[in-house]
């Protein structure tokens, strides 16, 4: 992707870890990721800034396009941290 401009504070945790996982990965990655899950670079900026929320469609879309490090329940809940703390991994749990 190109280089990401954050605002001073941030808007939610999906914000935070998107921002994080776009970090992570080749851009390569990223731009076809998020190519896929229908999401082009104006509305990852958007979804960055808080500007815009993702719908429930959205949401999915980006959890599997990042592989559950965004989930969908953190749009919703306030950050846990500032831009540039570390993003603690998933774990997924077992199946009992």
């Amino acid at each position: 992707m190109k280089r990401l401009f954050l605002p001073a504070q941030v808007p939610n945790e999906g914000a935070r870890r998107l921002a994080a996982w776009l970090q992570s990965v080749p851009a390569v990655r990223a731009i076809r990721a998020m190519g896929n899950a229908g999401i082009d670079a104006a509305k990852v900026d958007r979804l960055i800034t808080g500007e815009l929320i993702p719908g429930a469609d959205e949401r999915m879309a980006i959890t599997r396009a990042t592989g559950d490090a965004v989930l969908m329940r953190d749009w919703t809940i306030a950050a846990l941290g500032r831009w540039g703390d570390p993003v603690p991994a998933r774990t997924m749990r077992r199946a009992a």
